[in-house]
């Protein structure tokens, strides 16, 4: 019966890729079909989050310039895009970016210079609440304190925008902000009020000028993109339909994967490592992909009284994790290289202890102290903190037990591996932790709204200028801060590497910057890991790398 059910619903979800028509075995041909565990939350760029929906709307939206990661140089390098080129005045205070004439958006209107700085101030909308607003803060700013869109933005003609910034700026941080603010299409937007594109989003039309235009989005189930003849960046997709199918169980993709009714497996850990040898004997067709030193694993413990900020909008500590020691006791707790072990293997994980990726080993600082597995050293810092044993034996302080809840989000069986791993080490010394595992949108409302004493979440943190809008005490505006850490000489910190430096300058700030969040441990950082992804070797041409699993997905082919 079991197998009859299994059967039938991979039938179902099949079916979902192209419907059922006399077609449908020709089209499979020229259709990329992708399974991934849960939903987009948004694939309109001004109000997107997750790192997957950001990758789909970057094949979908225009974007100012085309980042490269440059293995053998270990840095991130801009081609041309939507910009054929660039400049940037001596002082750092001006960037003027030169457009491509010949871009259109897929109904045939031109691209210009107006699009973006339209869509600038829509991403500065307060009522928009994009998680990238932020990157508008270092334009030049109005007598009153805001931003001065007039001066700080310029469209002198149709293909030329040039932003002018308060203070210096480093040409990469300006670069690849600008670049994530892709633009929508003004034309389109116009027509509605700023106030209500969040409360409309899903009603809004996706329209943009990549290589991909949306055929269909049915929420849950799947999304169907398009070939866009008419894009220019850089050309129109390859392939005439990709589609990412909604398979929220692990398992059920696996199979999929394997018996040929998906091409790929992606995202929320790809393919497990454990599963790895065994496909490589009985699937040899199956490749894997493996994106390193981009995602990283974390115990977000939220800093502050979030229900009291909800109440009031008045910060005051958190009565479990509000104390640098206590975080630091949680780390201490746990067993980082179990998890590693018992689940991906030590070839495809590293330990840290900061946001910072691997990748950039040569900013790398290294602490005397590693917070190693020690759970003495845990209990030991935790009676420090006023936790003593109860009668029952779960820690109290005051009379108040140290109880919480971790979440997590459902279809990601790494997360779920090492929350059940985390769970006994916290009950090993006194701490009483049950598990709640969320869909994967409302998991990260609750996050955003600080409704989560703990989480086990993570990010995928591939550049360097989004490292740094990753913390900042204004949390309120930094939603990447899931902690609502604060901390002044961080601020300072980020601030400064967000400016023109020398390489002395840049090499100490970077370290100073991973010494505060080895300090502090705003989260308990797991590992980076290895993302592996499944691939059908019927998919031809793909690059995978430490930017983007669909780096180049416009030219992946069906063999």
């Amino acid at each position: 019966m079991r197998k009859i059910l299994l059967s039938c619903s991979f039938l179902f979800i099949f079916s979902l890729i192209l419907g059922c028509s006399s077609a449908d075995t020709t089209a499979r041909q020229e259709h990329i079909t992708v399974g991934i565990a849960a939903d987009f939350d948004y694939l309109n760029p001004l109000l997107m989050q997750l790192s997957l929906s950001r990758e789909v709307c970057s094949l979908i939206y225009p974007t100012l310039v085309k980042p490269s990661y440059n293995d053998e140089a270990g840095n991130i390098e801009f081609l041309p895009s939507a910009a054929e080129s660039w400049e940037f005045s001596s002082d750092g205070t001006r960037a003027t970016f030169h457009l491509k004439e010949s871009t259109l958006w897929e109904d045939g209107t031109p691209l210009t210079s107006h699009d973006f700085a339209y869509s600038y101030r829509l991403y500065a909308h307060p009522e928009i609440a994009s998680t990238r607003q932020h990157y508008l803060d270092d334009l030049l700013r109005t007598p009153q304190g805001g931003i001065d869109f007039e001066q700080g933005v310029l469209t002198p003609d149709d293909h030329t925008l040039v932003l002018n910034f308060r203070h210096p700026m480093a040409p990469d941080i300006i670069l690849d902000h600008f670049n994530d603010l892709m633009p929508v299409a003004r034309h389109l937007f116009e027509q509605i009020p700023p106030d209500d594109i969040r409360m409309r989003a899903s009603e809004i039309p996706v329209t943009g000028a990549g290589p991909f235009k949306v055929r269909e989005w049915i929420r849950q189930q799947k999304l169907v993109l398009e070939s866009n003849p008419r894009s220019t960046l850089p050309r129109p997709a390859a392939t005439t339909y990709m589609s990412f199918i909604i398979v929220p169980e692990y398992t059920t993709r696996l199979t999929m994967l394997k018996s040929g009714q998906l091409d790929a497996v992606i995202s929320a850990g790809g393919i497990n490592p454990k599963d790895v040898e065994e496909l490589a004997s009985a699937n040899p067709e199956i490749i894997i992909r493996p994106v390193k030193d981009r995602y990283f694993d974390s115990i977000v413990w939220l800093n502050i009284d979030g229900e009291h900020y909800r109440q009031t909008g008045k910060v005051r500590p958190h009565p479990l994790f509000g104390s640098p020691d206590v975080r630091k006791a949680m780390t201490y707790a746990i067993d980082r290289q179990s998890i590693i072990d018992g689940f991906m293997g030590p070839e495809h994980a590293d330990i840290v202890n900061t946001s910072l990726s691997p990748a950039y080993a040569s900013l790398a600082y290294t602490p005397e102290e590693r917070y190693e597995y020690s759970p003495e050293t845990a209990t030991e810092l935790l009676r420090q903190a006023g936790w003593v044993p109860g009668p029952d034996g779960i820690l109290q302080n005051n009379g108040r037990k140290f109880s919480f809840s971790l979440a997590a989000p459902v279809g990601n069986p790494r997360r779920n591996y090492a929350a059940t791993i985390v769970q006994q080490n916290l009950r090993d010394i006194g701490i009483d932790c049950s598990l709640n595992i969320d869909e994967n949108l409302i998991f990260l409302k609750n996050q955003n709204e600080f409704r989560y004493d703990a989480a086990l979440s993570g990010l995928a943190a591939e550049t360097l200028p989004f490292q740094l809008i990753i913390w900042g005490s204004d949390f309120k505006n930094r939603p990447f801060n899931s902690s609502a850490f604060q901390n002044a000489e961080l601020d300072r910190v980020i601030a400064r590497l967000s400016t023109p430096q020398s390489k002395t300058e840049r090499l100490r700030d970077w370290r100073r910057y991973q010494e505060i969040l080895h300090e502090y441990q705003p989260r308990t950082f797991l590992y980076y890991y290895d993302e592996l992804e499944g691939f059908n070797s019927r998919v031809q041409n793909v690059e995978v790398n430490l930017l983007s699993t669909l780096y180049n997905a416009y030219d992946w082919e069906l063999r």
